[in-house]
């Protein structure tokens, strides 16, 4: 193994919305790699999601069925407080973070005059501040260890103009943008800075609520129904960014671009 690879093998790795759909896979997939996983999310058995599917303790009994060590942590990302929670609660289950994955999402389709500001400021505060604070809390003891990895999860939406999608689309490309930064100030000293635009559709979970509650041309933005991809393929590409050289930094890719690049490099199980 090269000097500026991780080994997951024992490593801690934070999944944000992970009780379905991208991160609840991604998890799966750094854990059957080897990683300690701490999940966190909004739905658990006390506060179940009364549209979708999954909770943190379904997954991550379905986790320790394959003996991969799962901690779980509830948290809204829209509170500055909890998402400190996650923070702190992880440090206390393992003492560090060597994996963090910025995989939860708010959205509020909609015309753009017609979304509450506040709404707005929950985006944002989903898409790039709690990511933000939740690297301020993790990426200086992956500093001081000389390596880590951080993968934001963005979408095609950021690089495109579609109506009643401007807030998603702005609050990702912020966190692209975000990223970069983090990669021009932070980046160079054992630790990546990547995001994945997924630039593909994917059948999640919550993709399929807005396709059965707000019809298939909001849930697939015009696109039609063609090209999709799974949640564990995503995963697979997630996976892959952990798994690269730290100097692999600073990048924004999408599905094509990392097979381009080679990856991923299993298929998904």
């Amino acid at each position: 193994m090269a000097d500026d690879e991780i080994n997951l093998q024992g490593a801690v790795a934070v999944v944000t919305g992970s009780t379905r759909g991208i991160g609840r896979e991604a998890a799966w997939a750094l854990g059957r790699r080897g990683a300690r996983v701490v999940l966190v999310g909004r739905t658990s058995q006390d506060a179940p999601n009364p549209r979708l599917p999954g909770t943190l303790e379904g997954v991550a009994s379905e986790m320790e069925t394959e003996g991969i060590e799962v901690r779980t942590v509830q948290a809204d990302l829209t509170d500055a407080d909890a998402t400190q929670r996650v923070v702190e609660h992880t440090l206390q289950f393992f003492g560090r973070c060597d994996v963090l994955v910025n995989n939860a999402g708010y959205t509020s389709n909609g015309p753009i005059m017609d979304i509450p500001w506040r709404r707005w400021q929950a985006a944002f505060r989903v898409q790039v501040v709690g990511p933000l604070q939740l690297c301020q809390g993790f990426v200086p003891g992956m500093l001081e260890r000389g390596s880590g990895r951080v993968v934001n999860v963005s979408s095609g939406a950021s690089e495109s103009m579609s109506r009643n999608l401007a807030l998603y689309s702005v609050s990702k490309q912020a966190m692209e943008r975000w990223n970069e930064y983090m990669h021009l100030e932070v980046g160079g000293r054992g630790v990546s800075f990547n995001t994945l635009r997924v630039d593909r559709l994917v059948r999640t979970e919550g993709w399929q609520f807005v396709a059965d509650t707000q019809g298939e041309d909001m849930a697939t933005a015009g696109a039609g129904l063609s090209n999709f991809m799974t949640s564990e393929e995503a995963a697979a590409h997630i996976a892959w960014m952990v798994t690269q050289p730290a100097s692999w930094s600073g990048n924004t890719v999408g599905f094509d671009d990392i097979t381009a690049l080679g990856g991923p490099p299993t298929p998904p199980r």
